[in-house]
């Protein structure tokens, strides 16, 4: 199936192929572990649930809200499954905006670790 990934690293966006494997959105994504984000309410981004503890990472923004790290774009079906996005190529460099290296989101990344400790 169809994936977009995003790489703010060298700031490209590119088609993947998606086997359906979770374990391949890892390695896709560089991360140990993924969260899912709604983009639409067909397309899903799958992005490193670690990426603001991580030091030298690169961020991107899309629909108005910054991420750390690479993503990997897929869409669902109606149980649930990963499917190919419905976004074209075109469509997500339309939306990416990259962000400087020497932007961090330190007031969102402390935050986020002070949740992480309460809970």
């Amino acid at each position: 199936m169809k994936g977009i990934l995003i790489n703010p690293f060298d700031e490209t966006i590119k088609e993947v192929v998606y086997t359906g494997d979770f374990r391949e959105i890892y390695d896709l994504t560089d991360c140990r572990t993924f969260d899912c984000v709604r983009l639409t309410i067909e397309n899903d981004m799958y992005i490193d649930d670690e990426g603001l503890l991580i030091d030298n990472q690169r961020y991107f923004s899309i629909k108005d809200r910054n991420y750390a790290g690479k993503a990997l774009i897929l869409s669902h079906d109606d149980e649930g499954d990963s499917a190919s996005t419905t976004f074209t190529l075109e469509e997500v460099k339309d939306m990416i905006e990259w962000l400087p290296e020497e932007y961090r989101n330190t007031i969102h990344g402390i935050y986020w670790m002070e949740l992480k400790l309460v809970y």
